[in-house]
């Protein structure tokens, strides 16, 4: 739901962290994981190590379409072995180097790292292949293959279903732009005051790219239970109205915007930062529809 905010520079520290890993070979010598790659995979891949581990999420793709299953392949699944392997150090360069704190896939809960009474760093994330790595094991240490993502997106609805649209993590991505909440009230004078009142839907416009990723997400049934926020915001919208908004900017010395994110949420004017608290593009989208920004 929310494209992925990377740090700049973060694909050659992932690259030189993960190809220069050591693992016991056939041979019993160890071996960095690019020279295992290069010496056993690279002719018959016919791509670099490079464009497995960051290459975009469009080559990615490409490249799943033109290799192919390998679910059957034990010599490709060993190497790319992410649970065993690489699993933790993937997760600590996620808590340095992305930004995480509410689920991309549905921006409902946080996911961000914290300090233990240890003083480590744990996190709240799951990382999800968008990309089933049971199917593509050659894309299971993919960067832009991992979503950081809450338990009930990873484990409960999406599990391995595949979601053949853009991912949070493709330079494409513009489900924010295309994909609005709306509400379908039908009374205008806002005289809503029970969930029962009004309905709640992600509406896509001209087009129908994300209805799969809205339906493998369950987003229109779990956004159901927040159906109280947008009642809160409609209240909150009846006791302030573009009147009422003036007369604080006035006497607080603020500008009209600053007194709408005041009330309504400091993100409505800031698409950057949605992904930073939950639930904030149901409250950008259904202020858009009450008339607040």
């Amino acid at each position: 739901m929310i494209k992925i905010a990377y740090k700049e520079n973060i694909t050659k520290i992932y690259y030189d962290d993960l190809s220069n890993r050591k693992y016991k070979g056939e041979d019993k010598s160890y071996k960095t994981l690019k020279e295992i790659f290069d010496e056993k995979f690279k002719t018959e891949f016919d791509c670099s190590l490079d464009d497995l581990l960051y290459g975009s999420f469009e080559k990615l793709q490409e490249i799943k379409e033109r290799l192919g299953d390998m679910s059957e392949r034990e010599d490709v699944k060993s190497l790319f072995n992410y649970e065993t392997k690489f699993q933790q150090p993937i997760s600590k360069f996620f808590e340095q180097y992305v930004e995480v704190h509410t689920c991309y896939f549905c921006n409902i809960e946080f996911i961000n790292t914290f300090i233990t009474k240890g003083e480590k760093i744990k996190n709240g994330f799951t990382l999800d292949h968008y990309i089933d790595k049971g199917k593509y094991p050659y894309l299971a240490l993919s960067l832009y293959n991992l979503i950081p993502s809450c338990y009930t997106c990873n484990s409960k609805v999406k599990r391995v279903h595949s979601v053949e649209t853009l991912s949070p993590a493709s330079n494409n991505f513009d489900f924010d732009d295309k994909v609005k909440f709306k509400t379908f009230m039908q009374n205008k004078n806002l005289q809503i005051e029970h969930k029962d009142d009004f309905s709640l839907l992600l509406k896509e416009d001209f087009s129908d790219i994300y209805k799969q990723y809205i339906d493998v997400f369950e987003l229109d049934g779990r956004y159901k239970y927040h159906k109280y926020k947008v009642i809160e915001m409609i209240s909150k919208r009846k006791e302030y109205p573009n009147s009422r908004i003036k007369e604080l900017a006035l006497l607080t010395q603020k500008t009209e915007e600053e007194v709408k994110q005041d009330l309504f949420g400091e993100y409505l004017f800031d698409d950057d930062n949605l992904h930073k608290r939950p639930l904030s593009k149901l409250i950008k989208d259904i202020s858009t529809e009450l008339g607040i920004v």
